[in-house]
Formats: C-alpha cells, structure tokens, sequence
C-alpha cells in the first residue's frame, strides 16, 4: 500500500461520522411540553452519539447542537492523497445517564439505543496545487433510534441531514524535528436535508445548515509511534420552524469548539493499537427569537481504546468510547468501526 492509499484512508477516518455525527442528528425534540417535555428532552439530549441535549421542566425545551465528530477521527487521521474512498461505518451507542448543565445527574430513568451506518465517498484529485491535493467529499446517514423514558417511548428509522465539503486540502507533508508531519484543511458544511416534521417526537434532519470547518494532523514521532488530533469550530443556522416545545418561532444552537485526538504504536506491520479521546464545549449560549438563553452551554468528553488493522487496500479501524464531564447532554459508551478501501 502506498503512501498516497494509506493517506486517502486516513481522510475517510477523519470524515467518518459513524454513530458520533450523524445518528445525532436523529432525534429532534418538538411537540407539547409539559406532557412529553421527558421524553424530548432525552431525544435531544442523546441523540444518536449525545450531540443532542435535554429539555429542562422550565421556561422551554432546551435548544440543543447539531451532531458533531465526536471520536470518529482518530489513528492516522492527518494522512492524505490522490484517489477515491469509498468507507462504510457502523456505529453504536448506548446511554442510561443524562446531566443537567451543571454536570448533575437527572434523576429520572432514561435509556437510549443508536445504530447507525454511514456511507461517505471522497475524492482528491492527482493534481498538485500549491504544493498538496483539493477534493471534495460527501456523507450520507442512515440510522435507527430507540429511546424509553417514564414518560413514554419512541423509535425512528430514515435518512438524516447529508453532511459534504466541497473543499478538501491535504497539504504539503513536512518535517518537525525531523519526522514527518501530515495536515489537512476540511469545510464541513451539514444541509438540512433528512425529514423534519415539527410537531413530530422523532425527526430524522434538524431543519437548520451548520458549518463546521477542520484542521486535521498526523505526527510520526518515531518509526512506531504516531499522534493525531482534529480541530474543530461549529456554527448553526436558525431554525424557524421548532416546535412548541420551544415556546418561540425560532431558535439558533449555539456555536462551539471541539476536538479528537489519538495516540497509536505499531504492534505489528498490520496492526496498531492506541488511545484516542475527543472533548465538545459550546462556547456561546443559544438563543430563541433573537435572545440569548441562559444555561444552554453544552459539555462532553469522552475517552477509551482503538486499533487499526490493514490488509491491503482494505483499512479496518475500530474505537471504543466511555463518556464524562457531560453537561446538559447525557453520558454514554459507544463503539464505532470503520471499514474503508481507496482507488
């Protein structure tokens, strides 16, 4: 496998939104609150992989983010090259804990079961401009929810919000302190695509376009060992079409910085294990009819182990997450595995 394959394999993990991207954008909280705020709030709260928040027995639901990469970039993620990726993920996550936003357990019993899949084809073309290879990229989700609280149950099955960048920038490889060092530019642009219904308790689409561009890197330290980490900032359009729920014709998620980053050694030349971890903080409050709602930031970490198994142009990476320091969102483990092969 050359360089260039092990490169384009590498921007499939990084772009892999598995279970922590996508199934996320599952369950969309709407309808009447008092009687079925619960069971909203958990919807949002664990959407698929946690990107969504819980609805607190107050004024109005909480607005929670949009899905995001949580843990689905992680061993070699900076690597990148000329060709075509095609790369199927599956994702599962499982949660029985939600927080409120000072990081306390809800006291109610909630539990929530993700599966995702998703298929993201990506292409560079074999052309160097200012030294590295644009291309484009494309992701399309197809997930399967199924939430139960004291006040209710719910499912959904469906397409979500399709997520692409139509720019893509492996830049030029360089060296510090002289090893290797891989980077990559990505503008992740989410259209609300997948069905949303307001008055709905489960929606497969958040009805709102987020932009959340990427700086993605791979240092070799030695011949072995290998650390890799992915840069993110988030920002949410507005929705004008929540649900009633919201007690507001329309609201903005906050926006937020977030990011994932691993640490890997060769075991064998097919094999690497390591450690890899992602960490979410929303760093402006979110707001409904124009104005700001206060205690709406989000929170969340998560932190487990990973390998990376190859065999030939076929790339198999597997990660598992236990959760921590949620706040407003809810707590869980998760297991994603990604396989991917390049043309």
């Amino acid at each position: 496998m050359t360089a260039a394959t092990a490169g384009v394999q590498a921007l499939g993990d990084t772009k892999s939104r598995s279970i922590d991207l996508v199934i996320q954008r599952v369950l969309r909280i709407d309808g009447p609150y008092v009687s079925r705020g619960l069971v909203r709030r958990v919807a949002a709260l664990m959407i698929a992989l946690c990107a969504m928040s819980p609805a607190y027995a107050v004024a109005q639901q909480h607005i929670a983010l949009p899905p995001v990469n949580l843990g689905a970039s992680s061993f070699m993620d900076g690597l990148g090259g000329p060709g075509i990726l095609v790369h199927e993920t599956i994702g599962v996550y499982d949660a029985h804990r939600f927080r409120d936003a000072s990081g306390v357990p809800i006291a109610e019993t909630n539990s929530i079961f993700a599966l995702a899949s998703v298929t993201h084809v990506a292409y560079l073309v074999p052309v160097k401009v200012f030294g590295g290879f644009f291309g484009a990229e494309i992701l399309l989700p197809i997930v399967y929810v199924r939430l139960a609280t004291p006040a209710g149950n719910g499912s959904t099955t469906g397409i979500g919000d399709i997520a692409f960048s139509p720019l893509v920038w492996q830049a030029p490889t360089v060296h510090i302190l002289g090893r290797a060092f891989f980077q990559r530019l990505d503008l992740d642009i989410v259209a609300p695509t997948g069905d949303y219904d307001r008055s709905a308790l489960v929606n497969a689409g958040n009805n709102i376009w987020s932009v959340n561009p990427s700086y993605a890197f791979t240092w070799l330290a030695t011949n072995r060992i290998e650390t890799s980490w992915r840069l993110h900032y988030l920002w949410n359009s507005t929705n004008h079409a929540p649900g009633p729920g919201y007690q507001a014709t329309s609201i903005q998620p906050g926006q937020a910085i977030h990011f994932n980053g691993a640490v890997s050694v060769v075991v064998v030349p097919w094999l690497r294990v390591g450690v890899a971890g992602y960490f979410l903080r929303q760093i402006t409050e979110s707001q409904a009819n124009g104005r700001v709602v206060p205690g709406s930031l989000e929170q969340a970490a998560g932190l487990g182990p990973g390998l990376r198994a190859s065999a030939g142009s076929l790339q198999l990476i597997v990660n598992g997450y236990l959760e921590f320091m949620a706040e407003n969102r809810s707590e869980g483990v998760r297991l994603n595995a990604y396989l991917m092969r390049v043309w």
